[in-house]
């Protein structure tokens, strides 16, 4: 299963807390492509009706259940869209759409904000609704679908991935990719360093300080900070400068860390926590001096 940060989030990143970052557009082309619902039946959905599958509203970056507010959210199931189209065109003012040709989703009855739709996938912006179990439904021009019943959640934190469940990671100092060579083929990386700074991008940190709402492209005036955060590699401490959304884009946060210097060789362990929620099992990060 892949995941894809929106094309809008393909572009730049600013400041997390004083450490500024502009990744290349191709480092994150590289990292989601084009193929966000790559492997997905593409179901004819002309005529039928939607249908979310079991489990299938997820965390868009761990797919763990969970909805968080403001944070991206993957819906899958069948005949979710008689169409493949992203919201490339469809941002007016840095307002985000909450119908895509037709299809809209709604959580807690209230809109989400609609990136991505295929007939197997559909990725959205969760809106702002309170904590506890809601309705989850997907209408499209020919039906609503049964409501399915997800729970939200303050903060459910998760880094998006690399091939070989590596976290997305890029240096501080010139936004090169933090991964193992060999991770892309025809590519050569560097994965990080004892001591590097590193900006690490992931969804679902929760509320920030002040607040920003969903829905809309998040303000360059200031730094949307999150609550604290504490990040493991392995057993280590990575000293963590800050965790803030991205300006520009939606959903997206950066967390700015140093991997301790004196970190061996390997392929670790790497976990963030906020509010008493700590983001999945199984993501690492690789380090080589």
């Amino acid at each position: 299963m892949k995941n894809v940060l929106p094309s809008m989030m393909l572009l730049a990143a600013g400041a997390v807390v004083g450490y500024t970052q502009t990744p290349a557009a191709r480092s994150l082309v590289s990292i989601y492509g084009s193929s966000l619902a790559s492997g997905v039946a593409q179901a004819d959905s002309s005529t039928l009706s939607p249908a979310i599958a079991a489990g299938g509203v997820m965390n868009g970056a761990s797919f763990q259940p969970g909805i968080v507010p403001g944070s991206w959210l993957t819906i899958q199931g069948t005949n979710l869209s008689p169409v493949t189209d992203t919201w490339d065109k469809a941002i007016v003012n840095g307002n985000l759409p909450t119908t895509l040709d037709g299809v809209s989703v709604t959580v807690g009855s209230k809109p989400a904000y609609v990136y991505f739709i295929s007939p197997g996938q559909i990725n959205v912006q969760a809106p702002d609704v309170g904590a506890g179990p809601v309705p989850v439904t997907v209408t499209t021009p020919t039906g609503t679908s049964v409501a399915v019943t997800a729970d939200v959640v303050v903060q459910a934190p998760a880094f998006f991935l690399w091939p070989g469940s590596q976290a997305v990671a890029t240096r501080n100092s010139d936004a090169s990719l933090a991964v193992k060579n060999g991770t892309f083929p025809g590519a050569t990386t560097v994965a990080a360093k004892p001591g590097d700074v590193l900006i690490l991008w992931g969804t679902g940190f929760g509320p920030t300080i002040p607040p920003v709402a969903a829905g809309i492209q998040v303000p360059g005036d200031k730094v949307y900070n999150t609550s604290p955060v504490t990040v493991k590699i392995g057993a280590a401490d990575a000293t963590v400068f800050g965790a803030a959304l991205s300006p520009g884009f939606a959903g997206l946060y950066q967390i700015a860390i140093q991997v301790p210097a004196s970190m061996a060789d390997g392929d670790y362990a790497i976990k963030a926590t906020v509010g008493g929620a700590t983001s999945p099992d199984g993501v690492t990060l690789s380090v080589k001096k």
